[in-house]
This record gives C-alpha cells, sequence and structure tokens, in this order.
C-alpha cells in the first residue's frame, strides 16, 4: 500500500533537516521515522493507494495545481518528501492532442467540403433539410492512421449515415 499525504502551503514544515536522498529524482528528501510521526500528526490530507504509479499520477497532479508539499510513503523506501512535480519519478499525463482539433485536419475537412460539397454523399441530405454535415474517412483513422490526412479517403456524410457506418463499412459513397 503506498500513502501520500498532501500539505497545503500554509501549513507545510520545511523540514530542512532532512537528508538528501541520491535514489530519488531532483531534490526529493528522505525523511527520519520520527519526522514522519510529526508529518502524520500535520497531515492535511492523506489518502491510500494500490499502485505506485497512481500515487505518483495523484502527487504529480496535486503538484502540478497547488502550493505545498507532499509526502510520500512507500513499502519499498524510505518516506520522501516532494515540494514540485519536476521532483516526481513519473513524466506526468501524456495528452494526445485532439486529432479533429488540429490545423492540419481543419484545413483539410475545409478543402473536402469545398471539392465534394455541402451535401450527404449516401442520402443527399443537406444543412436545408437539417442534416448535421460530417467529413468521413472512407477508411478508418483506426485501421489506416497512415490515411488520416488524405482528402482522397474523405467523403461528406450527414450524421445518421456517418454514426450507422461507424469504423465497419469501408464504403465509398462520393
Amino acid at each position: 500500500m503506498y500513502t501520500v499525504s498532501f500539505h497545503a502551503a500554509e501549513g507545510t514544515d520545511n523540514h530542512s533537516s532532512a537528508s538528501s536522498n541520491s535514489g530519488a529524482k531532483g531534490s526529493a528528501k528522505s525523511i527520519s521515522k520520527s519526522s514522519a510521526k510529526s508529518i502524520s500528526k500535520s497531515i492535511s490530507k492523506k489518502k491510500k493507494y494500490k499502485t505506485e504509479s497512481g500515487a505518483m499520477k495523484a502527487m504529480w497532479n496535486w503538484l502540478n495545481a497547488n502550493k505545498g508539499s507532499v509526502n510520500y510513503f512507500s513499502p519499498h523506501s524510505m518516506p520522501q518528501t516532494f515540494t514540485d512535480s519536476n521532483e516526481l519519478p513519473y513524466e506526468g499525463t501524456k495528452t494526445e492532442t485532439d486529432f479533429y482539433r488540429t490545423a492540419k485536419w481543419l484545413r483539410l475537412r475545409t478543402a473536402a467540403f469545398e471539392q465534394f460539397g455541402n451535401k450527404c454523399a449516401c442520402c443527399g441530405a443537406t444543412p436545408d433539410t437539417g442534416a448535421v454535415l460530417h467529413v468521413d474517412h472512407i477508411k478508418p483513422r483506426s485501421k489506416y492512421p497512415h490515411l488520416a490526412l488524405e482528402l482522397d479517403n474523405l467523403q461528406i456524410l450527414c450524421e445518421a449515415c456517418n454514426m450507422g457506418k461507424l469504423n465497419v463499412s469501408e464504403t465509398q459513397w462520393r
């Protein structure tokens, strides 16, 4: 079980007497058992985690959102105190850019409407008839990522036709 205690900046004690821990990344400090006991008495918030990666992620998120410190208690090492997310042996959450918000996709989407028109290639619905139009990948991105930005792999479908197709059908309607 991995335990983390979170301390807001106002109530955080500076443990300057703690010795440096050469096994940890950055300037994380190893704290003595007596310091750990005194810290546990002044905890702002304490939480247990089943996995080390879960504890690391929680500390990383908290340190990025708050000023203060976290104390990390692991069954495999001495207790440690971190005051900056860069000190953690964790790289943070990898956020993948949403493909449909990239400039390349938005330019290609516009080009698809210009080339293929403003109507569903399958049923002929238009915005005038109340249709919401989508730019569809004929060969789906999930199966053919290398074709994601190819104009020849795009077609205009209404929302109903596109949702019915999903990534199962590779029918070219145009």
